[in-house]
């Protein structure tokens, strides 16, 4: 069982205590029980795709299921005792962790994390205005969606040229399917007067 917590979440501190309970049965239940603090971790959250706190999953032979029951040691106790865990549906493929797209999922919410990093260390180290920090950060993702968009462009009108480009191709192919056709005429004409 894994928890997905933040240290500034006041449902997860209501929860602590009952989850600290059950990870000292872990031993007897013969499982073990983990934490993770989204804040320190978020590419891991970002794999789980952790949109609410506290998220509580339950993990066995590599299969992922959310837990959705009540939060106390006993309902916990119980979840694994009685098996009840087999009767939730096991995520789906594309949102199992370990899948490709939560793994670009995770590298964004590591992302986010180091432009939100950034922008806290300019307001409170360096002493820039937070409005400033915002301008910077809309300029530069503004300036790399230009460039980007820009060399998508220029690839699709080299992949699937338009316009004159076109039509010069369509030229050249009609000119040298007919340079064939009328080259196996010739040779047609040749084989005929040969005889």
């Amino acid at each position: 069982m894994v928890e997905f917590h933040a240290p500034w979440c006041p449902a997860c501190r209501d929860l602590q205590k009952a989850w600290n309970s059950f990870a000292d049965w872990s031993k007897d239940l013969n499982i073990k029980v983990a934490d993770v603090d989204v804040t320190t971790n978020p590419g891991l959250s970002g794999r789980f795709l952790v949109t609410a706190l506290p998220t509580i999953y339950h993990v066995k032979d590599g299969i992922f299921r959310q837990y959705q029951g009540p939060r106390d040691k006993n309902a916990f106790i119980s979840f694994i005792e009685d098996k009840r865990w087999s009767t939730i549906e096991p995520l789906p493929s594309y949102k199992h962790p370990n899948s490709p797209q939560m793994g670009v999922v995770a590298v964004f919410f590591k992302l986010s994390m180091a432009v939100r990093d950034f922008h806290n260390h300019l307001v409170e180290n360096v002493g820039i205005p937070s409005w400033v920090s915002y301008l910077g950060f809309a300029t530069v993702t503004l300036a790399l969606g230009c460039v980007l968009g820009f060399m998508i462009v220029c690839v699709i009108d080299y992949v699937f040229p338009t316009g004159a480009a076109a039509q010069a191709l369509a030229k050249e192919k009609a000119a040298k399917k007919n340079a064939s056709k009328n080259a196996e005429k010739s040779k047609g004409l040749y084989e005929i007067f040969a005889f």
